[in-house]
């Protein structure tokens, strides 16, 4: 049985190739656990603080099937506003949407339902 030199070589650089990717992949995995252990030393008030809010941007067409809660005025992003920026609690079972002055996007916040889950997972 004769074997190709050439295709040998082309299966081990792809073997080769993938087992690279694996490893990236699992160094990536690795990289993003610092934030994790983060969460692990927040309080929930201090998590809900950070996470509640998603600033959302939605089709016009489908911005008439949310129920928008009201209306605030918009504090920029890069600022990492939370809750208290916005004077906001979250309900207990709902996520609220609220339009925002000066922006096209929509305010979302959490429900309580959801931040205790996440919270709950993020800690374990």
């Amino acid at each position: 049985m004769k074997v190709n030199f050439r295709k040998s070589l082309i299966i081990v650089g792809l073997l080769v190739a993938s087992g690279a990717s694996f490893g990236q992949s699992a160094a990536s995995k690795n990289q993003a656990k610092p934030a994790s252990v983060s969460v692990k030393k927040m309080s929930f008030e201090q998590y809900c603080e950070k996470n509640a809010l998603n600033f959302i941007s939605i089709a016009a067409d489908k911005k008439s099937g949310l129920k928008i809660a009201g209306t605030l005025n918009y504090i920029d992003e890069s600022k990492n506003p939370g809750l208290k920026a916005y004077g906001l609690k979250p309900a207990e079972n709902e996520t609220l949407y609220y339009k925002l002055n000066g922006s096209d996007k929509i305010l979302a916040v959490q429900s309580l339902f959801v931040l205790k889950l996440n919270y709950s997972n993020a800690t374990k």
